[in-house]
């Protein structure tokens, strides 16, 4: 079985259906999708509108909450407030409705664990290997027997290993397939579809096949310059629109 993750749209209905293109083209038998489908961009009722259509397996994000409560929103930084404030004025009440529905933290066939920011806690974040000590103490007392959980949040790709001395660490990341070891433990990140952070301006997914365990994490080109066009006719920060480019 072939399942793609997903995560941090972020009303980026450009790169959201070419990473869907993409998606199709493979024997994939589910999409998940990690966390904050709208924020920043321009789209958010559109995206929230085919995540829904599709079926998409979705967690909670920390702008999702944000733009069913403002009051969420208060910690975050001015441009990410902005554009918080017009998502939550854009969506109509079914898209709040669906979004509120979503649960922070999920079970994939008791197998499987799956957040945004850190488990139970969509505000937190694994970029750190304190924090990644403290998502795996979590998984070995909270969901015993479990081993791999996929998260976003950060817009990085990731991928956190426990080996069985209890040593954490940071895995190097590669276009080849990387195999996991039945004996260790994982945190994976597939990186942002909507807003990448990584320098590039591709959107970043992860395909995850479970026999044997895999991961392969991928990147696609999407029509960039449209969702820049809609950033600024939503009267949207520039910097947003700046930022799909830079891949900061």
């Amino acid at each position: 079985m072939k399942i793609a993750f997903i995560s941090d749209i972020h009303s980026n209905l450009e790169a959201l259906k070419a990473v869907l293109r993409e998606i199709d083209k493979e024997n994939i038998s589910l999409i998940v999708n990690l966390g904050d489908l709208v924020g920043y961009n321009a789209s958010p009722k559109e995206c929230v509108d085919l995540v829904r259509q599709r079926q998409i397996i979705s967690i909670l994000g920390n702008h999702d909450r944000a733009a069913i409560e403002l009051k969420f929103a208060e910690g975050f930084n001015i441009l990410a407030y902005q554009a918080l404030v017009w998502s939550s004025k854009s969506l109509a009440s079914e898209h709040k409705r669906f979004l509120e529905d979503l649960k922070h933290t999920r079970m994939l066939w008791d197998r499987y664990l799956i957040f945004h920011g850190a488990p139970g806690n969509p505000d937190a974040y694994l970029s750190f290997l304190f924090q990644a000590k403290k998502a795996f103490n979590y998984m070995r007392k909270k969901t015993p027997g479990v081993r791999i959980a996929f998260f976003g949040h950060t817009h990085h790709r990731a991928v956190w290993q426990r080996d069985v001395r209890g040593k954490v660490s940071r895995l190097e990341m590669s276009q080849d397939d990387l195999l996991l070891d039945p004996e260790q433990m994982y945190l994976i990140n597939p990186g942002s579809v909507g807003q990448p952070r990584q320098k590039q301006w591709k959107a970043s997914y992860l395909i995850f096949s479970n026999e044997p365990e895999t991961i392969q994490f991928r990147s696609v080109a999407y029509d960039l310059h449209s969702a820049q066009a809609k950033i600024r006719e939503a009267q949207l920060p520039e910097y947003l629109a700046e930022r799909l480019e830079t891949g900061v």
